[in-house]
């Protein structure tokens, strides 16, 4: 019976399987192993295991982190893909349903931009009265001098053309200030008597 214990040379079995262990070492295992099938079932079972040489498994770590980083930066530019994606998606939906208040006038169509005025530039011109008004989130006034999203009180409300821009038209407010509205589309439809 070998004067080292079990749980002593199952310690020292990993050294030993690799070869890495002094000669008087190496003595009291095989004393140990020919003596104990416990310890020697142990032995046999390490023996069994697959043990890679440094150099194999550098080059397997290689390949996985060369792989790992192709995967990250996979992940990273779906990543932006997709943020880019439902960004553009909420800013279309944003933009459809934005509530806008808009102005039809001579197959135009032109939005609310800028602050009141109290004084009409120089040489701006009447060109009609706003006849109606639709309040709805979404679309645009489709007949002339009709306007979308405005307050009831500006039905029957002067338009006026800037003389030196005619991309602005102007809506007098009952208070005495003009609103600037500004072109943005031409209408496609013809106009509706």
């Amino acid at each position: 019976m070998s004067k080292f214990s079990c749980d002593t040379v199952r310690d020292m079995l990993p050294l030993y399987v690799d070869d890495v262990v002094s000669e008087d070492t190496k003595v009291i295992v095989k004393e140990h192993l020919d003596s104990c099938a416990d310890c020697r079932k142990e032995y046999e079972r390490m023996k069994e295991s697959v043990v890679l040489p440094v150099e194999a498994g550098a080059e397997q770590l290689k390949r996985f982190k060369g792989a790992w980083k192709k995967k990250k930066r996979i992940i990273a530019l779906t990543a932006v893909i997709t943020t880019l994606v439902v960004l553009c998606a909420g800013y279309a939906v944003f933009d459809h349903f934005a509530y806008r208040e808009e102005i039809a006038v001579n197959g135009a169509v032109y939005t609310r931009s800028g602050e009141t005025i109290t004084e009409l530039p120089e040489g701006s011109m009447e060109i009609g009265y706003l006849r109606s008004i639709l309040h709805r989130n979404i679309g645009s006034p489709t007949i002339d001098f009709s306007a979308t999203n405005l307050d009831e009180k500006y039905g029957g409300c002067e338009l006026y053309q800037d003389a030196e821009n005619e991309m602005v038209i102007y809506l007098v407010d009952y208070s005495g200030y003009y609103i600037p509205f500004v072109l943005k589309e031409y209408i496609t439809q013809p106009e509706t008597p």
